[in-house]
């Protein structure tokens, strides 16, 4: 008999737990929900401002920033190739 009466409060336990996880489920998911990725801000490879752009200033953006660069600007340059000969078109465009 002791054994019956614990079996139905760890029953009623687990109900009421369970029960109060449906509840804040349907509030609100418990589960991460993945935020915006933020806009990139504009990219300016003339750190200096001097109206040159050198290959150190190109060096210091990401290949997916000098791509953007040359996008913004209309440079052709062949985004598939290496960091190094993005940089190499579009320094040489940007003369």
């Amino acid at each position: 008999m002791e054994y019956a009466i614990a079996i139905v409060v760890v029953l009623v336990v687990i109900f009421a737990v369970y029960l109060d996880r449906k509840d804040k489920g349907s509030k609100g998911s418990s589960t991460p929900v993945p935020t915006p990725r933020p806009s990139p801000a504009s990219v300016v490879a003339d750190k200096n401002e001097n109206g040159i752009t050198s290959k150190a200033e190109l060096k210091t953006l990401t290949k997916v920033q000098l791509i953007d660069l040359a996008d913004k600007n209309s440079l052709k340059i062949k985004k598939s190739g290496t960091k190094a000969q993005v940089i190499n078109e579009i320094h040489s465009q940007l003369k």
